[in-house]
């Protein structure tokens, strides 16, 4: 009998120390998980108060540059940039001094070695000068009785031209409104201005440039006067 009371409480005492000897290994590492996540976490509060502290700065440095533009009076009179940007569209009539450009076919007979192309006034040739001319200083430009705005288009048909729908014959004049000397200026800078020269003097291609003291591009046919120089 007394044996196996002893046995009992060696069984006891066994069960006892797995249990306890368990329970330590479950609280260190339960100890461990937390400490490890609780370092993660500082770890990721110190990042966000690092990009706080970052993005802080930069709304600073936005409200510094904010402070340093000047400041736009309601005094300020936007009507003469509104009435430029009118004319270049083409909304409004435009009038003063300018630059008339004369594109004509040539009146030679095309030899039989030479490219017939280089005898007539293209299309492209048109256009190209009237875009760089409203993006070099022109208030405004027609071709001929026609006033080029935003939406007008220049496009070859057979032996004529087409601008905003209406058929026109050579010669063709290109009128821009602007300072005559910027514009004979800017125009030494066209890309295509050593080819119109080339197919003047090789080929007999009408290219003339003038100035002129008026010209008015209204809605209605273009009146000129051309100044005596």
């Amino acid at each position: 009998m007394k044996k196996t009371s002893y046995f009992i409480i060696l069984g006891v005492t066994l069960i006892i120390g797995i249990v306890l000897g368990f329970q330590r290994s479950v609280v260190a590492r339960s100890s461990y998980i937390l400490t490890s996540r609780k370092g993660e976490l500082v770890a990721q509060i110190e990042q966000k108060e690092n990009e706080l502290a970052r993005l802080q700065e930069e709304v600073k440095q936005l409200s510094d540059q904010i402070a340093s533009f000047p400041q736009v009076s309601s005094t300020v009179d936007l009507q003469p940039s509104i009435d430029l940007e009118k004319r270049k569209l083409g909304f409004s009539s435009v009038q003063g001094p300018g630059i008339i450009i004369t594109l004509s076919d040539s009146k030679q007979k095309p030899k039989a070695e030479d490219d017939p192309n280089y005898y007539i006034v293209h299309d492209w040739q048109i256009r190209n000068l009237v875009r760089f001319l409203l993006g070099n200083g022109a208030e405004g430009v027609a071709v001929n009785d026609q006033r080029i705005v935003f939406n007008s288009e220049v496009v070859c048909a057979g032996p004529i031209i087409i601008v905003n729908g209406q058929r026109l014959s050579p010669p063709y004049k290109i009128m821009a409104v602007g300072n005559p000397e910027v514009l004979q200026s800017v125009l030494e800078k066209f890309p295509d201005l050593d080819l119109l020269k080339a197919l003047r003097d090789s080929y007999g291609l009408v290219f003339q440039v003038e100035t002129s003291d008026s010209i008015t591009l209204p809605d209605r046919p273009v009146e000129v006067i051309v100044s005596e120089k």
